[in-house]
């Protein structure tokens, strides 16, 4: 079950590896766009946005509604809060990873600086017995 989870969550964000497609998504958030709108906001050819709504289309993060000869697309609120928890879940993974690393790396600094000090300190005692000895 994690495991078609995680596949799912590959894909999508796979589809959303483009920026043109992370462009769609923030421009729909203020509303309803058609796409000869959309292609002149992000500067690309309606073919491409066209192309770029279908694949959000299958993710269920956009759906369309006709108005007259123009088709309007907009954001799908629900799959979009979803694709945010999502993004926010792999952040925190991201950065749970990266505080442990560098919290490792640390410690390791830390027991180094320590052997260090412990030696030096087991040298002074060391002479310390010396000298007492003599």
């Amino acid at each position: 079950m994690r495991r078609i989870v995680l596949e799912e969550r590959a894909r999508i964000l796979r589809a959303l590896g483009t920026g043109s497609r992370m462009q769609i998504l923030e421009i729909l958030k203020a509303g309803p766009l058609e796409v000869g709108a959309l292609a002149q906001q992000i500067d690309i050819s309606q073919s491409a946005v066209s192309q770029h709504l279908k694949v959000l289309k299958e993710l269920n993060l956009v759906s369309d509604r006709r108005r007259s000869y123009f088709i309007y697309y907009s954001l799908n609120p629900q799959e979009f809060a979803r694709l945010e928890e999502m993004m926010m879940a792999v952040c925190r993974i991201s950065s749970e990873r990266s505080l442990r690393r560098v919290r490792r790396e640390r410690l390791s600094a830390l027991r180094d600086q320590l052997k260090a000090e412990l030696e030096r300190v087991q040298q002074a005692l060391s002479m310390l017995k010396e000298e007492e000895e003599a």
